[in-house]
């Protein structure tokens, strides 16, 4: 008997999903995975092949979920992604207590007379479920929870491997923890991975825009960081030191939103950095000006090198230190007009993480930076990965006080690469046949992508860096090895074309995410459709 193939249960399905409040690094999100695993093995497949349902233990004490379904003797298997954690909810305001409630939180919108622009007129025109969920990604989820039904009843002519995994949007540590275990997977039950199907939702591209996307790959992104070191100095003589916000500053106005940084393929964009952090390290107020500051940025990528952006971004450390140096110089020949005193210029030196280590070593040995590393982090187990390393890096910089004023350009986690499969010959084949069912059978214009500008999980799907070209961006991060950990090698054997198929949906992250329910059940049709295009497609 089928359970979720109809529009009524579907439905039933991705609200009872939404039900479950598995906010990322919060509890239920354990529940969720553990609701997961108890609802699938309700199929007769799994009663019957029970070790082929899984819940695969994280370092962290978190879980996974696999479900595999074997079809006879094939070996080509396809994989489902999914992730099941979604972020908080103090978004929602007075409506925080229905976040998780989609059925009675869609009937407040509908009844709601004071909505955002725009919104009023869609709900008069198209049916949307409310809800912290709804869109990213409990839709996916239950969408692909429906095809490992249909699997479990044989209507594909392959295998499928459904991975669901949480933490997708903090670190992804879910997915760097399933990675070794798809590798497992694949050596016990000897099949081939053709290609990974994830299903995160399609993103509209532009106001009114009535489109539906599908993607062949996800953009990358890192998280650049610049320690400033200045001076300290007493506020009363702001003179003889160095702000470290004002370095701070001066680099967050060159990098924001710059364009330089912005790359393009085709009739597509990925948005210019934006800033993620900003603050000085002072723990208390004094009279001491913060002569330490930090900054970090969001920077999204295509197709660039690391070292390519490496160099950009040392090349705007470079000319934030040259204008921090002529604004002191100027500002303090101004001063001398009203104070008479002997005006100094400055010099800010510029460093990557790696510079200011080797010169650590050089000052203080080998076996105490090694031993400071350690008690920062031996300390300090559960504080943010971002914290670590801006103490790791402020660590090192305090012991090489005679390089001072200096900026310091590190790398924080998390790092995902930049993934395409926009010129495999099975994605191509499949992506014009997938295209035009959609167009026939559906009346939906769906458009391809190369790249999927949410961010994804997909970005472990293989590895598209050779070890040599991560260099510049591993060396550079503090926490990496310790930390932060990257499966390079598995990542690198389980190599396979990548697709994303999704659902409509609007304001991911917002009070207003909401699924477009007509194209919600339409993609149940499209996936399975795919699926076994993907698995007969050569």
């Amino acid at each position: 008997m089928n359970k979720w193939q109809s529009r009524e249960a579907l439905t039933g399905l991705v609200k009872e999903l939404v039900e479950i409040p598995s906010i990322s690094q919060q509890p239920a999100e354990i529940a969720m995975a553990e609701h997961l695993f108890y609802t699938l093995g309700s199929l007769d497949y799994f009663k019957k092949n029970p070790h082929h349902l899984q819940l695969q233990p994280m370092p962290d004490g978190r879980k996974l979920l696999t479900a595999f379904v074997q079809n006879g003797s094939h070996e080509d298997t396809i994989i489902l992604l999914s992730h099941f954690d979604v972020v908080n909810v103090e978004d929602f305001g007075d409506w925080k207590h229905l976040a998780f409630r989609p059925s009675e939180l869609t009937e407040q919108f509908y009844q709601a007379d004071m909505l955002p622009d725009g919104l009023k007129k869609e709900l008069e025109e198209e049916d949307w479920l409310f809800g912290r969920g709804t869109m990213d990604m409990k839709a996916g989820v239950a969408l692909h929870l429906s095809m490992v039904e249909q699997a479990a009843h044989g209507k594909f002519p392959g295998n499928i491997l459904m991975v669901s995994v949480p933490d997708e949007e903090v670190n992804s540590a879910g997915m760097l923890a399933a990675v070794p275990v798809l590798e497992q997977l694949k050596k016990q039950y000897n099949i081939t991975y053709k290609a990974c199907l994830n299903g995160e939702p399609a993103f509209t591209r532009y106001p009114g825009d009535e489109n539906q996307y599908f993607y062949t790959g996800t953009v990358g992104k890192i998280l650049p960081g610049f320690l400033c070191y200045g001076r300290e100095t007493h506020v009363g003589e702001p003179f003889g030191g160095l702000n470290g916000n004002l370095m701070a500053s001066q680099i967050t106005r060159l990098l924001e939103l710059n364009m330089d940084f912005c790359e393009t393929m085709d009739d597509e964009a990925i948005p210019p950095p934006t800033n993620l952090v900003q603050k000085d390290l002072k723990d208390h107020y004094s009279v001491q000006i913060p002569h330490i500051a930090v900054t970090m940025f969001n920077l999204l990528l295509m197709e660039k090198s690391l070292e390519e952006i490496n160099s950009q971004l040392l090349s705007i450390a470079k000319k934030a230190a040259k204008e921090v140096e002529s604004f002191f110089y100027e500002r303090s020949l101004q001063y001398s007009k009203l104070v008479p005193f002997e005006v100094n210029e400055i010099s800010i030196s510029v460093f990557t993480f790696q510079e200011l280590y080797q010169h650590a070593v050089e000052l203080h040995g080998q076996e105490e930076i090694t031993r400071r590393e350690n008690y920062i982090l031996s300390n300090h187990p559960h504080l943010d990965d971002r914290d670590v390393t801006t103490m790791l890096v402020n660590d090192l910089a305090s012991l090489c006080k005679q390089y001072a004023p200096m900026i310091v350009l590190f790398y924080a986690p998390p790092f995902y690469p930049a993934v395409c499969s926009k010129d495999d010959g099975l994605i191509q084949k499949t992506s014009r046949e997938v295209i035009q069912f959609a167009k026939d059978k559906h009346q939906v214009t769906l458009k391809k992508q190369n790249y999927f500008a949410g961010l994804s999980d997909l970005s472990y799907i293989g590895l598209p860096y050779e070890k040599a070209e991560l260099i510049p961006l591993l060396e550079n991060m503090p926490v990496f090895g310790e930390r932060y950990k990257l499966p390079i090698d598995a990542m690198a054997s389980m190599s396979m074309p990548v697709m994303n198929l999704g659902p409509l949906g609007r304001d991911a992250h917002k009070w207003t995410e909401r699924l477009h329910m007509n194209s919600f059940i339409q993609t149940q049709d499209l996936i399975s459709f795919t699926i076994s295009k993907l698995l007969t497609n050569e």
